[in-house]
């Protein structure tokens, strides 16, 4: 069972971690960062200490979480000496587990599938959370914590796990990314972006109440060509802008009418 856990990053996911964790009771022992000021927050909030130096992470703990980028938990990771009866996880969607099992036989995965800001609030009793271990004691563990959190987990491996990731690119980084092209065009044209705010809450209720798919609407789901070529020729002057309306507009005709 996991009772006792070192923290290893002190980023958004480590936070709102942290936070639902001393929520559900769950003892936090560490914060471990090369961010001091950072990691002297999240240690305030859990009651705990914090170091930058690997060299002097809490060993009474028995569960060190990796909740750093890909880079730096395999750099982090190749300075641990092993630890054979630790529990080690990261919370990565990318990362195989099995960057731990020269440390211990004891590891796995613990991914939130939710893109995570300190300023948003975030509800770990709705939250999809993927989880696989190296052993059934650790899946136990998992899923004991799991439950502790009141997540809802799913038990997924390696490439299901790399699957849902990427399907979160597109769903919520591309997303993402078309909203802030949205609002730099009615920026660089003088329109409040806010505009924009009661189309994106319809379309994103829409979404969730029917699925993407049915909810498609605009002129290239109409196949309306005419203005489509008026809007190329507003963004003929931006390159790259242009290519991204041609691409997603032709992906779209091309997904609703398939042959």
């Amino acid at each position: 069972m996991i009772n006792k856990i070192v923290i290893l990053g002190s980023g958004n996911l480590a936070f709102h971690f942290c936070k639902a964790a001393c929520i559900a009771g769950v003892e936090i022992s560490q914060i471990f960062s090369r961010n001091l000021e950072t990691a002297s927050q999240l240690a305030n909030m859990a009651g705990c200490d914090f170091t930058n130096d690997i060299n002097k992470i809490d060993e009474n703990a028995d569960t060190f979480l990796f909740a750093m980028t890909d880079e730096a938990n395999l750099s982090i990771v190749k300075k641990l000496k092993p630890y054979p009866d630790k529990t080690l996880l990261h919370t990565a969607g990318s990362l195989s587990m099995n960057i731990f099992e020269n440390i211990t036989e004891n590891y796995g995965v613990f991914y939130p599938f939710q893109t995570f800001s300190r300023n948003s609030k975030i509800d770990f009793s709705k939250l999809p959370l993927c989880i696989e271990a190296s052993n059934k004691q650790t899946l136990n563990a998992l899923i004991q914590l799991s439950e502790r959190l009141r997540c809802n987990y799913y038990i997924i491996n390696e490439e299901q796990r790399q699957v849902i990731h990427l399907s979160g690119v597109f769903g919520c980084n591309f997303m993402n990314h078309c909203i802030s092209l949205a609002e730099k065009i009615l920026e660089d044209n003088k329109i409040d972006k806010n505009i924009i705010k009661a189309l994106l809450k319809q379309s994103f209720e829409k979404v969730i109440e029917n699925g993407a798919f049915a909810s498609q609407t605009g002129p290239a789901v109409r196949r309306d060509y005419e203005i489509m070529e008026k809007h190329a020729q507003f963004l003929s002057k931006d390159e790259l802008l242009l290519e991204i309306y041609k691409l997603m507009s032709k992906s779209i005709e091309e997904t609703h009418f398939k042959k």
